[in-house]
């Protein structure tokens, strides 16, 4: 077992990896009343094409997102009930590159441990079952559909990356759902839920030697199958620069995305760059700084005004997304702010240095918070850099990092814009 000590952050990240590939995390949180674990694995939305003995498989759309659905669901039990005897709360959840099963609870952590392992890694389908869960997500898939602010996510990341599975929700449609079959979802299981493609992390009121010794003893009984992951990667180089459409609302709304096809690198490295392009985002667009304070003085923006950046496996965009009025000049506007980003950085030193103190004392209010901790733990590709690795990135970054990640990252051809229109 590793040990690695953050002494001036006051906390330890524990680090194992089994004999079969499973990762161990733990951050003992001594004192805390309650303790939280995450099994992630390392399958989502994008994932439905894979090679198998030479031969390229492709699932229907929606399958990581159905597959997470039914795990809970045995033969002979539901994994919630389980859980419940304990005073347990679980859940589960799909993105686009990922799939976590998590509990959070006060005590009994051995047993629940074993619950969380054993679900995930023992799956049982049946086609009845799938068949009623076909209904169940089907309602949910509308669900989203008619939700004009998921709608516009969705549709504005459809149009940037068209020729790649980022061009489905990550729920699938109505018909790929339709098309799933329970040979399908033991394929992707017996493919993907293979303990060298999880991480388990736990962090809370436990002792290491305690976690490590019943996931050993739990893994020790398993066998699983040891067909090498060979995902199937798309190029992605098609764009959709402008869309339209019409929903039942009262308002515009109106989404840009900026796709980035810059190569960035892995390891820490890819933490400090989403790190500058989300402080850039911060520094351009908070609700205090003077470009946002005169969008929303003119009235091209509203309260409703929002952004983001996501850097996953294989992509990432940012989107910046709000109600509007004066649509053509949201985007002119907004658009300007993004392709003139160096001349606006160089005059925000005192800006950024007020972002940075703000990021650093975030992170460490969240390390107050074990669900936090061990959902911001990392993953293979930035080597597992943790919280507590962020917090001395962002210590040790200065304005040119941002500049720098910016300049990488904005490019005039990757501006996809998305407009839902209130029906005529």
């Amino acid at each position: 077992m590793k040990r690695y000590d953050y002494r001036d952050l006051g906390d330890t990240v524990f680090s194992e990896t089994l004999s079969n590939g499973l990762k161990i995390l733990v951050i003992p949180k001594l004192g805390f009343h309650k303790t939280y674990a995450n099994l992630t694995v390392n399958y989502g939305s994008i994932d439905n094409q894979f090679y198998l003995d030479g031969n390229l498989i492709t699932m229907p759309k929606g399958i990581a997102h159905f597959l997470e659905h039914k795990m809970f669901d045995k033969k002979d039990y539901d994994a919630f009930d389980l859980f419940s005897k304990y005073g347990t709360d679980a859940n589960a959840f799909t993105d686009y590159t990922q799939t976590s099963y998590l509990f959070s609870t006060t005590n009994h952590i051995k047993e629940n441990l074993n619950i969380l392992l054993n679900f995930v890694q023992k799956p049982y389908f049946n086609k009845d079952k799938v068949q009623k869960e076909k209904g169940i997500i089907g309602q949910e898939i509308k669900m989203y559909n008619d939700d004009p602010n998921s709608k516009l996510y969705t549709d504005t990341v459809m149009n940037m990356y068209q020729d790649t599975p980022l061009n489905s929700d990550i729920a699938g449609t109505i018909n790929s759902i339709e098309k799933i079959t329970v040979d399908d979802l033991y394929l992707a299981h017996r493919i993907f839920y293979k303990p060298s493609n999880m991480v388990l992390t736990i962090s809370g009121n436990v002792n290491p030697t305690d976690v490590i010794k019943t996931v050993k003893l739990n893994q020790s009984e398993k066998q699983f199958s040891n067909q090498v992951i060979n995902r199937y990667y798309h190029s992605g180089d098609l764009i959709v620069h402008k869309s339209k459409s019409e929903m039942n609302i009262s308002m515009p709304k109106v989404a840009i995305g900026i796709k980035g096809t810059d190569q960035i690198p892995t390891g820490s490295e890819s933490i400090k760059y989403e790190i500058a392009i989300s402080m850039f985002f911060e520094i351009m667009f908070s609700e205090n700084s003077t470009e946002y304070l005169n969008l929303y003085n003119d009235g091209i923006i509203d309260d409703s005004f929002t952004f983001e950046f996501d850097n996953e496996r294989g992509f990432h965009f940012g989107i910046l997304i709000g109600n509007t009025i004066h649509i053509n000049e949201f985007i002119k506007r907004i658009s300007k702010l993004l392709l003139s980003n160096q001349t606006i950085l160089n005059r925000k030193i005192d800006d950024f240095k007020l972002i940075k103190r703000e990021e650093l004392g975030r992170h460490i209010f969240m390390m107050n918070y074990p669900e936090v901790i061990a959902n911001q733990m990392g993953n293979k590709i930035d080597h597992f850099t943790n919280l507590y690795d962020e917090f001395n990135i962002i210590n040790n970054m200065n304005l040119s990092d941002v500049q720098k990640a910016v300049n990488q990252f904005i490019d005039p051809d990757n501006l996809s814009v998305k407009i839902i229109e209130p029906k005529k």
